[in-house]
Parts: C-alpha cells; sequence; structure tokens
C-alpha cells in the first residue's frame, strides 16, 4: 500500500472517547512508518503566564500511552524498551502547546511542522446551537481545507475502521460523493488503495451523486477496479449522503471539500461539516487542489 502520509498530527484533549481516534492515527502511523505528533493544547490562562509555546513533553502523564496499545495489538513485546516502538518504523513525540483558539493553535502549529495528514476525533453539534458555536472539528475542517492537509474526523462514538482492542482494520464499504465540479479522483484512489489493503473479496466502494442532474459525473476508475458502483439521488446532499453510509453499513466517508464558498455556507456550514455532526464512521476530508 502506498504511503498515505509521513507526519501525522492528533490533537488530543486527554478524553476516553478520544481513544477510537488516536487507533485510527497510530495504526495510519504504523501502516506508513510514519512520525506521529500529539499535541494537546492548553487553554487555562494561568498557565500561559510564561507565553510558553510548543514544549516537547517529557513526563506528562496525561498523555495516552500508545506503547500499551501497540503491546494490546501484539506488535511489540511487553516491556519498558524504546527500541521496540522504534522498530516499527515509527517515531512518536509529545507536545503541549499554549493558546486560547484550539483551531488557530492547531493551524499555527501545522503551517510549522511538515504535517500531511491530521486524525480528529469529533463530537457531533447541531441547530441553533451550531450556527453560534461552530465545534472545533468544524473549524479545524476549514482550515485545514485552506491548508490543503487531508484530515480524517472520527466521531466518538460512531464504528470506527480500526478496532480499538485488537487494532484489526475493516474497510469493505466506502463511500465516496461525486459532483460535476470537484475532482474526486484522489478520493476514489483513496479508497480503492484502502479496500485493497484491509477489505475482504466483497468490498465496494459506491460513488454517491446528490443533484437534479441526470447525468452521473465522470470520475476515472482504473481498469482493475472491482465492485464500484454508482448510486444517483436527490435532496439535500448532506442528508442523502449520512442516509447512505448508514444504511450500507460504511467503513469510511472521503469527501473532496473547498471550503466555506458563500454566505449560506458560512450560516449553515459546508456539506462536509454538516456530515460531521451525524457521521456514523469516519469522514476523510481531502481539500480540492
Amino acid at each position: 500500500m502506498s504511503k498515505l502520509a509521513r507526519f501525522i498530527l492528533h490533537p488530543t484533549d486527554f478524553s476516553t472517547e478520544s481513544s477510537v481516534a488516536l487507533a485510527h492515527a497510530v495504526h495510519i502511523a504504523v501502516n506508513n512508518k510514519a512520525t506521529l505528533e500529539l499535541l494537546h493544547v492548553e487553554t487555562d490562562p494561568a498557565a500561559n503566564e510564561d507565553d510558553q509555546d510548543d514544549v516537547p513533553d517529557e513526563d506528562w502523564n496525561q498523555f495516552p500511552s500508545i506503547r500499551t496499545m501497540l503491546e494490546t495489538w501484539g506488535l511489540i513485546p511487553s516491556g519498558d524498551a524504546r527500541s521496540d516502538v522504534t522498530d516499527l518504523g515509527i517515531e512518536i513525540s509529545e507536545v503541549v502547546s499554549y493558546g486560547a483558539d484550539v483551531p488557530e493553535v492547531i493551524a499555527e502549529y501545522c503551517q510549522r511542522r511538515p504535517i500531511d495528514m491530521v486524525v480528529l476525533s469529533t463530537s457531533g453539534r447541531d441547530g441553533f446551537a451550531s450556527l453560534l458555536m461552530p465545534s472545533t472539528a468544524e473549524r479545524v475542517a476549514n482550515k485545514m481545507s485552506n491548508l490543503l492537509i487531508p484530515t480524517l474526523f472520527v466521531p466518538k462514538h460512531s464504528r470506527g475502521c480500526v478496532d480499538v482492542e485488537t487494532g484489526r482494520v475493516t474497510m469493505n464499504h466506502v463511500l465516496v460523493p461525486v459532483d460535476h465540479e470537484l475532482d474526486a479522483e484522489e478520493a476514489v484512489e483513496r479508497g480503492l488503495r484502502a479496500m485493497a489493503a484491509f477489505g475482504d473479496e466483497q468490498a465496494d466502494l459506491s460513488l454517491l451523486h446528490v443533484g437534479a442532474e441526470s447525468e452521473f459525473p465522470h470520475v476515472e476508475i482504473p481498469d482493475s477496479s472491482r465492485n464500484v458502483r454508482r448510486i444517483s439521488q436527490q435532496g439535500d446532499p448532506a442528508t442523502e449522503i449520512l442516509s447512505v453510509a448508514r444504511d450500507t453499513k460504511v467503513n469510511l466517508i472521503i469527501m473532496v471539500t473547498d471550503g466555506e464558498q458563500g454566505l449560506l455556507d458560512i450560516l449553515r456550514g459546508t456539506t462536509t461539516e454538516k456530515v460531521l455532526r451525524h457521521a456514523p464512521c469516519p469522514v476523510l476530508a481531502i481539500p480540492a487542489r
């Protein structure tokens, strides 16, 4: 499987609910022999007295134990040898950064480091509250789109692709929404690679077009690809994407996003943001290039 990422950032709030997202970040790092950076943003005003920023962790016991996770998965033996982790071909760093605005701190960190994928835990938000106070995940989605960094959003209470207890990956159903404006080639390529690596013989990739146009958008599919199907629906794009994802028990949604494009997007949220609020599975957002 070709490289998806070499430098992965996983912002963490130390909550137990975010362990599903951590499992995805760790598995991607192991599979790609990548550098995984765990970032905690400290927003306590008292902690900002010395104007510290990006402090490498030395003895921060709140950071989740990646070593324990790798031992549980059977990838390294029990013990204290750091070399066991590096023998997997991965590097791990833990950083505490200070700032009042979490999404802004994450974005600034990505501009200073060679981050090429972000893995973030999300919790849903809807209704009037989403208009007044967009979630951290939604704001990060827009910032990463502007920085052209693919981001994997993992809902805290969703069925993840990676089993936290075993590290086993399930990738039998991938959904890629498509339209006539955004090029979905990279999304399709990533979905097919993931299925080839972790799906069974019946694994399928669904291309979903939601719109009044009768003509299905043109999408390049490699000749060797199997089990690719096209679905056409009418209605609200986010609603239809979520409906298909639930009905077909999708393991991963891959969406091409171009950020906020107008006043209605700013007020109501982009299609990607609305999908994030209720997604039953992880969502990989790929910025349009």
